[in-house]
């Protein structure tokens, strides 16, 4: 049975960091990304990928979608970190401004903008870029509709029984608690490294800087991405409570 670590690289959700963490554990790890931003990995190519590479015990990619897969002779272990969704669309502002992509209309945004400017804008003409973006990949695999109750349901499911979940404000737990459950599957799985692509931005309070009412907005449209936030730190910490106090040496973050 092969047994293969699948990162779910959600954009700025500590994801580069992940890669760092596998590309050092394993001597054999991938990257696998589309050309079209738009157009998801199936589980066939992914399995085609695999197949063509026997030795990789860890991949990452933006492109695929829950469910974990599921195939004859394989077992899949999925990696999941979510993030506070205002300091992620904070860290987005803060990305693009420091790494231009010319032509990319968030980085457009991002670059003619302040940071409330650049939020008002996205809640009045393109919401779907904020409205519990990470419910929506988790439960559903996109993002440009708006989840529903049933849809928190489903990726809460999900990120429960995720078999490394993060959260990157309890990076630190997370890591130590994912390596702790995962180090006889995967013996040289070492979560021990710096953090990185690191956005080196102002790090500047959402709720102070913005209108009260854009605020607000923001929190109506990411009560779902709170909530299911509030129930995967509930888990990290279960878990992270399970391992032996002698285990609980911090990765170097």
């Amino acid at each position: 049975m092969r047994c293969v670590l699948l990162h779910y690289h959600f954009f700025k959700n500590a994801g580069t960091t992940i890669e760092e963490i596998l590309a050092h554990s394993f001597g054999h790890f991938a990257r696998l990304d589309n050309p079209d931003p738009h157009q998801p990995i199936s589980n066939p190519e992914l399995l085609a990928f695999l197949e063509h590479n026997p030795l990789i015990q860890g991949l990452s990619s933006h492109h695929i979608n829950y469910p974990v897969p599921q195939a004859p002779g394989y077992l899949f272990f999925d990696i999941c970190i979510l993030r506070d969704p205002v300091d992620r669309l904070r860290s987005m502002y803060d990305y693009f401004r420091e790494k231009p992509f010319p032509g990319y209309t968030l980085s457009d945004l991002a670059n003619r903008s302040t940071l409330p400017q650049f939020l008002e804008r996205l809640v009045n003409d393109a919401p779907f870029y904020l409205n519990d973006v990470q419910v929506n990949l988790v439960a559903n695999g996109e993002w440009d509709h708006r989840p529903c109750a049933e849809d928190l349901e489903r990726a809460t499911r999900r990120v429960l029984t995720a078999s490394f979940l993060g959260v990157v404000d309890i990076f630190r737990e997370s890591l130590i608690a994912a390596e702790y459950a995962l180090k006889t599957i995967f013996p040289t799985l070492n979560c021990a490294q710096p953090a990185a692509n690191v956005s080196s931005g102002s790090r500047v309070n959402v709720r102070e800087i913005c209108p009260p009412e854009l605020y607000e907005e923001l929190m109506r449209l990411n009560a779902l991405d709170f909530e299911l936030l509030n129930r995967a730190r509930s888990e990290i910490e279960r878990r992270f409570n399970k391992v032996p106090d002698g285990a609980r040496t911090p990765p170097s973050l």
